[in-house]
């Protein structure tokens, strides 16, 4: 899915077969088919138009001020959510997510987890860079 605008990357967890977007898919592919469809279309498209992957394709401030973190779903009115960190235009990290049929993310505990686990990546890279 990357492109001459934006490279977009996943995360692989040592010791697990699968990345964690990979899981999304598969987690959600049964009953939320259509909406990965989107996802994907979207993906390809961030990676491939002009401005990559611009602020209005997400749903920003979904983590900590300054950490990127952010969610990508078809439309609004949709169910499905993937959180990823999204770095200027240029850099898009996947992560999980899944189905948000709460007011709040933190009222349900799988896309609690998933968006503090980006939540706490982005603050090791951020070290990291600063080293």
């Amino acid at each position: 899915m990357s492109g001459e605008e934006a490279s977009i990357y996943t995360v692989l967890i040592e010791d697990e077969g699968k990345t964690l977007f990979e899981k999304f898919i598969e987690e959600n592919k049964t009953i939320y088919l259509s909406e990965i469809k989107d996802i994907l279309a979207r993906l390809k498209y961030i990676g491939s138009s002009r401005g990559g992957a611009r602020e209005n394709l997400f749903k920003t401030k979904e983590g900590s001020p300054g950490d990127g973190v952010c969610a990508l779903y078809d439309n609004p009115d949709k169910k499905l959510r993937l959180y990823c960190i999204r770095y200027a235009s240029q850099i898009v990290i996947l992560g999980g997510g899944g189905p948000k049929n709460v007011q709040a993310l933190q009222e349900d505990e799988k896309l609690k987890k998933e968006n503090y686990f980006l939540r706490w990546l982005s603050k090791q890279i951020t070290e990291r860079i600063k080293i």
